[in-house]
């Protein structure tokens, strides 16, 4: 299937506050890498799948409103965040013939990596808080998103839950030392 947008340009441009200048066309492989690695997961390919038909044949979704508000409302913000989030050291650095360069201009300095990666970091939460989002609604509405909960073997699944935590082991050699520390001032 050709490569459909789930975003149009001034609206993810409105939504991130990416500047007016940023050429959208050199955005484009990352929007259809983050749609189908990410948006694909959440929505599960039989719905994905589907929206894609959709768009390619009625792009204004005008015949579709419960799938263009489920575009609109929910998916273009997932995106939006996912595609600042992976397009950040794309932004950072140029593929040239001499290899990978860093940009920079006259009149500004390029970011420090650490702090891209912190940016990076943080606009990835927000897409994962909006990838929730889009979750529990479709949780909500599965009578009108049949298509959220059907099994594929051809393809991804859906998303259930969208945040992933670590486990906490604790650090029993330093949380000794702390408690002898204590434990002597207390008996002293």
């Amino acid at each position: 299937m050709a490569d459909v947008l789930f975003i149009q340009e001034d609206y993810f441009k409105k939504l991130v506050g990416v500047d007016g200048n940023v050429d959208f066309k050199k955005l484009e492989s990352t929007i259809i890498m983050v749609q189908d690695i990410y948006i694909q997961t959440l929505l599960g390919t039989p719905l994905y799948e589907d929206l894609k038909t959709k768009i390619i044949a009625n792009p204004s979704l005008s015949s579709y409103t419960n799938e263009k508000n489920l575009i609109n409302n929910y998916i273009a913000k997932c995106l939006a965040w996912y595609v600042k989030a992976e397009s950040s050291y794309s932004f950072k650095f140029a593929y040239q013939n001499k290899g990978i360069q860093v940009k920079n201009s006259n009149n500004s300095n390029a970011a420090d990596t650490n702090d891209v990666q912190l940016l990076k970091d943080e606009w990835t939460l927000k897409a994962k808080a909006y990838g929730q989002l889009l979750i529990d609604y479709l949780m909500a509405n599965t009578s009108t998103f049949p298509k959220y909960l059907e099994f594929t073997n051809q393809g991804v699944n859906s998303s259930r839950k969208n945040f992933i935590n670590g486990i906490y082991l604790r650090d029993t050699e330093y949380q000794d030392e702390i408690y002898r520390r204590t434990n002597f001032l207390d008996n002293n």
